[in-house]
């Protein structure tokens, strides 16, 4: 009798490896840009570091890594797993990079390149997890995840 030696998702749904790796670049950009605004190898500029709460390019850098890297990373581990809260997760960290763009923007007051970019990516997340509305609220309720 034949057996596969290939693993089959079970309880969990199917890996995504597309949406790993585009969460891992994501996460992967927001780390690089949060060390090279922390060790200052990122110039803003006098006037736009001014314009950064406290004037401190080292808590842009604490603040991207954490409100843009980290999630993204959560989110490119649970593609990858094939966990059901994947959906959830996508929806949730591309809020927060709509959310992360759009207070840059209010606090520097000058738009980059990066901006549009990433509204898209953004955009694209939550497209990706539009359906996971429901997982986000089974998570806050306790429930387990269809």
């Amino acid at each position: 009798m034949y057996q596969s030696t290939m693993q089959t998702p079970t309880s969990r749904g199917h890996r995504r490896a597309g949406l790993a790796g585009f969460a891992a670049l994501i996460a992967f950009s927001a780390y690089a840009g949060a060390v090279g605004l922390m060790t200052g190898l990122l110039s803003l500029g006098a006037v736009v570091t001014e314009r950064l709460p406290f004037g401190s390019p080292v808590l842009g850098g604490l603040a991207l890594a954490l409100i843009v890297g980290a999630p993204s990373t959560w989110l490119a581990v649970l593609a990858w797993r094939g966990d059901r809260r994947t959906r959830a997760a996508s929806l949730l960290t591309g809020v927060l990079i709509i959310g992360w763009i759009v207070v840059e923007f209010l606090f520097i007051r000058e738009i980059s390149f990066f901006h549009p970019l990433y509204l898209v990516v953004g955009a694209v997340l939550v497209w990706i997890g539009r359906h996971g509305v429901s997982d986000l609220k089974a998570i806050v309720d306790g429930k387990a995840v269809r």
